[in-house]
């Protein structure tokens, strides 16, 4: 997250201004030529400085100092349209009509849809007057509003018990991104549309946006983050033993997106602000709840996965994902990482960052380290006893079987303890197993 806070800042810092920046004309006043100005006078063919008023009078052209002084800084001859699509960028933009819902959308996507489609339908005009929810916005469509109700009932009614909740988790990320296609539909369907004219380009550094690609990205980041961190504190709830836990869960995530898109009907401005406040924490929490539901979804679908596909529970690699519980070197906890052998037996471990688009980053564990394998029914462990006296425990998934698992932990240097060896084989029952314990 520093990284790429810090890469947004040097961007905005090195950024040249925005391209096509134009001083807002007067009201009333357009530059092409043969215009009407607002005090009645007519600007001469060609643009000039003068011209004849309705009384015979010369009068000068009030604008021609801001006309010279941008076309001195723009290459070419100002066009009517640019100009024009500068004026209005504020007021086409719309944006706290387009941000302002995307916070109660992140939290339930259906049921946010769905009563953005009902306050379309039957909200009072001046609930419906912008570009989202309007009169030729897609979303006024009562199929529309019944396809969405049905949708919302059948990914929420599963997380009501913790037995169906699986199936509506599963699901929970389609939801979102078909959320997101629908929205950048809308957007997309109000632009061509609103007969006005296309917004000025925006330089980035090297790369050149238009606005409403710049709110288009800004819409996808707000919903995937704070969806992100929804959906790990609803897996959290599941994780939990208390019954009822999920069912109020869900009752108030729906409470609290019905209330959000009240005051967004209230004021678009006013939810702006409180989507920006949500999405500011859920940014700065954002990557440790990342690592963690990646940590819980590789420990929960690796065994399920190695099952329905054997070939995933396979490898010809000597080397095993592992996630720290505690923060190593440069590795935070329950950072997904490989552990491998080195080339020789003096080399020792090495703990490697498994991401193929961020710099290698890795941790040697030195040969004279004590290895212990431990295996569980859900998580297997391996604690490496370093000489200095400090201990390095990781976590890795039941994805391989016990041969397989046998043989890569033998290739890596280790042995798994002998009763280990025996359960992982089968050559040990229940009634050896109870006395093995007592």
């Amino acid at each position: 997250m520093r990284r790429i806070v810090a890469l947004i800042c040097f961007v905005v810092v090195v950024s040249p201004p925005l391209a096509n920046r134009t001083t807002p004309a007067q009201e009333g006043t357009v530059m092409p030529e043969g215009t009407v100005m607002p005090e009645g006078t007519k600007m001469p063919e060609g643009g000039g400085a003068t011209g004849i008023g309705a009384t015979g009078e010369s009068t000068v052209n009030p604008l021609q100092g801001v006309t010279d002084s941008l076309q001195g800084e723009l290459e070419g001859p100002l066009d009517a349209t640019e100009i024009a699509a500068a004026n209005q960028w504020v007021s086409s933009l719309g944006i706290a009509e387009w941000l302002g819902p995307l916070a109660p959308v992140a939290l339930s996507p259906f049921f946010g849809v769905t009563c953005l489609s009902g306050l379309s339908l039957w909200g009072p005009e001046s609930v419906t007057n912008n570009a989202l929810i309007g009169q030729n916005s897609v979303l006024r469509s009562q199929m529309l509003f019944w396809i969405f109700l049905a949708l919302t009932l059948l990914t929420s009614i599963p997380r009501l018990t913790k037995v169906s909740k699986p199936f509506a988790q599963a699901v929970d990320r389609l939801e979102a991104y078909s959320v997101i296609v629908i929205l950048l539909a809308v957007k997309f369907a109000a632009s061509q549309t609103s007969g006005e004219p296309e917004i000025a380009m925006i330089q980035l550094g090297i790369f050149s946006f238009t606005a409403d690609a710049l709110l288009a990205i800004a819409m996808v980041i707000n919903i995937l983050v704070i969806n992100s961190v929804k959906f790990f504190f609803e897996f959290m709830v599941w994780l939990t033993p208390i019954p009822l836990l999920d069912a109020l869960f869900e009752v108030c995530n729906k409470s609290i997106c019905a209330a959000l898109i009240s005051v967004y009907a209230f004021s678009p401005t006013i939810a702006t602000v409180i989507n920006l406040c949500l999405l500011f924490v859920a940014f700065c929490i954002f990557r440790w709840v990342s690592r963690r539901v990646r940590f819980y979804r590789t420990m929960l679908l690796d065994p399920v996965l190695a099952w329905l596909w054997p070939s995933h529970g396979r490898t010809d690699v000597a080397e095993l994902i592992v996630f720290p519980d505690d923060e190593i070197g440069p590795f935070p906890p329950k950072a997904r990482l490989k552990l491998y052998r080195g080339d020789t037996a003096a080399d020792g471990w090495t703990l490697e960052e498994a991401s193929w688009w961020r710099p290698d980053r890795e941790v040697t564990i030195p040969s004279g380290s004590k290895p212990r394998v431990k295996l569980g029914w859900i998580i297997n462990r391996i604690d490496f006893a370093q000489p200095d006296g400090e201990l390095v425990k990781l976590c890795l998934s039941r994805r391989f079987d016990g041969a397989q698992l046998s043989e890569i932990i033998e290739e890596l240097g280790m042995q798994l303890p002998e009763m280990d060896a025996q359960l992982n084989t089968g050559e040990m029952n229940a009634k050896e197993l109870n006395k093995e314990f007592a």
